[in-house]
C-alpha cells in the first residue's frame, strides 16, 4: 500500500526545497507510517506532510492514503472516505484507494456506494481476491446472494487458500438452503483455518437444519474448545441437549 524506502529516498534526492525541510519531511512521513507509536501522533504527523506537500502530489497521495487508513481504523470513518476521495483526485489509478473507501462506505452501512467503488477497483486491478470477496459481502448485505457467490467464487478462483472467501460463500449457500455446498465450503475454511470458530458454529447450524444432530453437536463442541463462551455455540449444544 505504501511506497518502499527508497521512494522516499529519490524523493529527498529530488526535492527543490532545502535540506532541513527535506529531512523535516521524511521524518514526518516516517513517523506517519511508524506501526509501533500511537494512532494521534500518526495522524499529527500524516497531517504535516499533506499540508507540505501540496507541491508533490505522490508524496501528499501517500500521506493521505496513509491517514485515510488510520482514521478508518480509529473509527471515524467519514474523515477516512474523504481522505480516500482526495487520493482518487490525485490518482484516479489507485485501487487501493477505491477498495479502502468502498470498505468505509460498507461499514457505514452505504453498500451501493461500496459496490461502486468496488467495481471500479476491479476494472483497475481485477487479481485481487479480497476486492472479490468484499464486494461479495456488501452483495450479501443488500440480499443479492447469486452476485455475491459469484463474487466469493471469483476470489476463490484467484486465491484457492482464501478462507474467508469460502466461509461467506459457505454463508450465501446456508441462506438460500444450498446446505450441502455450505457444508463443503464451511469445511474447507476449517481446512485452511483450523481455529476459525464461525466455520465451526454455522456449519454445526447447517448440520441441524439438515437433521444430522451427531455433527451438529460435534461442530459445536469443538466451537467451544476453541473459544469456551461463544454463545452460538453453547446455545446450538442446548438445543440439542448437549
Amino acid at each position: 500500500m505504501l511506497a518502499a524506502p527508497l521512494a522516499v529516498a529519490q524523493w529527498l534526492l529530488m526535492s527543490p526545497v532545502g535540506s532541513a525541510s527535506a529531512q523535516a519531511m521524511a521524518d514526518r512521513l516516517a513517523s506517519c507510517k511508524n506501526e509501533s507509536d500511537n494512532t494521534q501522533a500518526r495522524i499529527q504527523a500524516c497531517s504535516w506532510v499533506v499540508d507540505n506537500s501540496k507541491d508533490d502530489e505522490d508524496l501528499r497521495s501517500e500521506a493521505l492514503l496513509q491517514r485515510g487508513v488510520l482514521y478508518e481504523f480509529a473509527g471515524d470513518k467519514e474523515a477516512a472516505i474523504k481522505d480516500y476521495g482526495e487520493v482518487i483526485e490525485l490518482d484516479p489509478s489507485s485501487a487501493v484507494a477505491y477498495f479502502n473507501r468502498g470498505n468505509a462506505y460498507d461499514q457505514l452501512g452505504d453498500h451501493d456506494r461500496a459496490i461502486a467503488d468496488y467495481t471500479q477497483a476491479i476494472k483497475l486491478d481485477p487479481t485481487d481476491p479480497d476486492i472479490f470477496n468484499n464486494r461479495g459481502q456488501a452483495y450479501d448485505n443488500k440480499g443479492e446472494s447469486e452476485l455475491a457467490i459469484a463474487d466469493y467464487s471469483e476470489s476463490i478462483r484467484l486465491s484457492r487458500d482464501n478462507s474467508r472467501a469460502f466461509f461467506n460463500r459457505g454463508l450465501a449457500y446456508a441462506s438460500k438452503g444450498d446446505f450441502d455446498l455450505a457444508v463443503s465450503d464451511f469445511s474447507e475454511a476449517i481446512k485452511l483455518d483450523p481455529r476459525d470458530v464461525d466455520a465451526f458454529v454455522n456449519r454445526g447450524a447447517v448440520y441441524e437444519e439438515m437433521g444430522n444432530q451427531a455433527a451438529a453437536r460435534a461442530d459445536y463442541r469443538k466451537a467451544l474448545a476453541i473459544e469456551p463462551d461463544h454463545e452460538d455455540a453453547k446455545e446450538g449444544l442446548s438445543r440439542l441437549g448437549k
